[in-house]
């Protein structure tokens, strides 16, 4: 049902007979089993689910009323659910009839919960039977019904672990100021929407993003379950659209127009994820702050479900786009272009120094200096590139460096660094013998202080390459390659950067070039690049970076899980699993975890003096933007 903070939900659309409730709790208990078959939280059916929403003059026959209450008893009597559910009835209080929302938990009623606002106009007449419960509730917290006292009005349901819920119905979610923004505000991580809402033309993409949208607002969990082809009579047709969200994301859309009986749908709704947003948006907080209500808490119980499977396969890489591919390349793209032409027309520096090295990093910001250029009318010879070779420099990557520069049009200057290093050596009196961390990071160094020399003399920009999955692993010289003057790439990780170079290989090799060879070179070039194992290339033996830190795709998972969700290492390494199945052992995962977070807090020196450079995802790893983090803070293994 729950686990480290995943809480299973699901949606019921069942076949409906219009007027006969006892039919009706037969099909939803079949649907109450295989909710709990599957290990579900929480199920939640339509509006007036318990009769039928378009009842219409039939609600005020007695008979129905009474067969309501009867059918409700059957249910609670023979619920097999261990969850909790929410079922739609008409309810009469004190001679007036209210379209109600019916919490239940095995044969106990947790709550009920009135609908608010009344559909009256064009197709819906809502106000000819019912009573709306803005006033109700502020009379009434608890009333009678089947012989028990039960909670009524505003409430929230609390789970111990955390979990919380409130409850709208239908109409409730299109007016301006609906009741679910103030359960948000007072603690509900998760609304429950009982709906019955016609199809007409493109109402469905509305719904959509109305769902879609109140779930981002609220930074919360949205479940909102309608009507099906069963309710449609007279001039009314109902699809039965039910739709799962979670802080603007659409988790799982049901099919439309389905006659099937029971129309189960589940999803995982991320609750640590929607706690953790709320705790880190200052504006939530200051809303709930402003917007503090006596709102009636109710407990609820679940069971913790070790064995909890997921619905949808776990993201191993998050940080990559999945649909949209060129719409997101294009948009990425744009931001990293516009914060280089800024940085460039703000210091007049039309000159832009780059180091080359033909490995992924570098091409990628190659790449977008070149179309930079382009966007401000300069000449790509404005950019001038250096293979800058070291002791580890392979014929691969020297080649793939100038084929690229080549194709690109920009100017291009070799240097051999090698005497300038070893001559180094001898000034602080270390042994070119000794192959050690002096070795590697005077090259990187050294490198660094060519570029930045030469663009003192050329009135120029060095442009940095490092990318954010290196600052979060720290694997950055220190005042070498973890400075320039411009970091393009700082705001995206290694797998987006992956990403980013195989979109400008598949979609900009034309428009960067001048002929059809060319074009046709700059792909394979690209390719290759793409092929080639990382390394920093600073050893004259083979030197794999992802054999010595762990593998990148990895690394950034864990990134993204720790930044963007706030999971704990135990958390994360329950995902992990999940996501990496198959590819890698349990053993290996660890490993690369506690590689992870050591490197990650003992590193943060490097990331608290890193250069500018364009943010491009919702996280950052920038001491002015997104984290502050103290360079000298303690890491503690948890696992």
């Amino acid at each position: 049902m729950f686990y480290h903070g995943f809480l299973k939900v699901a949606t019921s659309s069942p076949k409906v007979s219009v007027g006969d409730p006892f039919a009706n709790v037969e099909v939803m208990l079949r649907a109450l089993q295989r909710a709990q078959d599957h290990q579900a939280g929480i199920l939640v059916f339509p509006e007036l689910s318990i009769c039928g929403y378009t009842c219409q003059d039939l609600l005020f026959q007695d008979y129905l009323l009474q067969d309501v209450k009867g059918a409700i008893e059957q249910l609670l009597e023979n619920n097999p659910f261990e969850g909790v559910c929410a079922i739609g009835a008409p309810i009469s209080i004190h001679r007036n009839l209210y379209n109600c929302a019916i919490i239940i938990q095995k044969n106990k009623i947790l709550g009920i919960v009135p609908k608010f606002y009344l559909p009256n106009d064009m197709e819906f007449y809502e106000e000819r039977w019912f009573t709306r419960g803005y006033e109700i509730v502020k009379h009434y917290d608890e009333i009678e019904f089947l012989g028990r006292k039960v909670p009524f009005g505003n409430l929230i349901f609390d789970h111990p672990s955390g979990i919380s819920f409130g409850v709208e119905i239908c109409q409730d979610l299109w007016v301006p100021s609906s009741p679910s923004q103030r359960l948000a505000l007072n603690g509900a991580d998760v609304i429950l929407n009982l709906s019955t809402s016609n199809e007409v033309y493109l109402k469905s993409k509305t719904r959509r993003d109305l769902v879609r949208i109140q779930s981002l607002k609220l930074v919360a969990g949205y479940i909102y379950c309608s009507s099906g082809v069963y309710e449609s009579t007279t001039d009314g047709v109902f699809g039965g659209h039910s739709l799962i969200s979670q802080t603007g994301s659409l988790l799982a859309e049901s099919d439309m127009f389905s006659r099937e009986d029971l129309n189960v749908m589940f999803a995982d709704l991320d609750i640590s994820k929607i706690q953790f947003d709320r705790r880190r948006s200052s504006s939530f907080r200051q809303s709930a702050e402003d917007n503090m209500d006596y709102i009636k808490h109710i407990p609820f119980h679940l069971v913790e479900n070790k064995a909890y499977t997921f619905e949808r396969m776990i993201d191993p890489t998050p940080f990559v786009p999945k649909v949209d591919l060129k719409d997101a390349f294009e948009e990425m793209m744009n931001i990293q272009m516009a914060g280089l032409a800024k940085r460039i027309e703000h210091t007049g520096l039309e000159t832009i120094l780059i180091g080359v090295s033909g490995g992924l990093d570098s091409t990628l910001a190659l790449l977008l200096a070149a179309k930079t250029c382009d966007l401000l009318g300069l000449p790509r010879k404005n950019i001038i590139a250096y293979t800058i070779r070291g002791f580890g420099t392979s014929q691969r990557t020297n080649k793939n460096a100038n084929d690229l520069m080549r194709v690109l049009g920009v100017k291009h200057h070799d240097i051999d660094l090698r005497d300038s290093v070893l001559s180094h050596f001898e000034t602080i009196g270390h042994d070119p013998k000794i192959v050690d961390v002096t070795y590697e990071n005077a090259q990187a160094r050294e490198r660094t202080n060519i570029l930045m020399n030469l663009a003192n003399k050329m009135n120029g920009l060095v442009l940095g390459t490092g990318n954010m999955s290196e600052l979060a692993l720290g694997w950055c010289t220190y005042n070498g390659d973890q400075m320039s003057m411009y970091a393009i790439n700082a705001g995206i990780p290694k797998t987006l950067v992956k990403f980013m170079v195989k979109q400008f290989m598949l979609l900009e090799a034309e428009a960067l070039t001048v002929n059809p060879e060319d074009a046709k070179l700059l792909q394979e070039t690209l390719a290759d690049i793409l092929d080639t194992p990382i390394s920093p290339e600073l050893i004259n033996t083979p030197q794999h970076t992802e054999d010595i830190i762990g593998k990148y795709d990895v690394h950034d998972f864990i990134l993204y899980h720790m930044l963007n969700n706030g999971d704990p290492e135990d958390r994360i390494y329950l995902l992990m699993k999940e996501a990496f199945k198959g590819e890698f052992s349990d053993e290996k995962l660890l490993e690369y975890l506690q590689i992870f977070y050591r490197r990650f807090y003992s590193q943060q020196f490097k990331r608290s003096a890193m250069p500018d450079g364009p943010k491009v995802l919702d996280i950052s790893l920038s001491p002015r933007t997104d984290w502050r983090m103290p360079s000298d803070a303690n890491y503690r293994r948890r696992l």
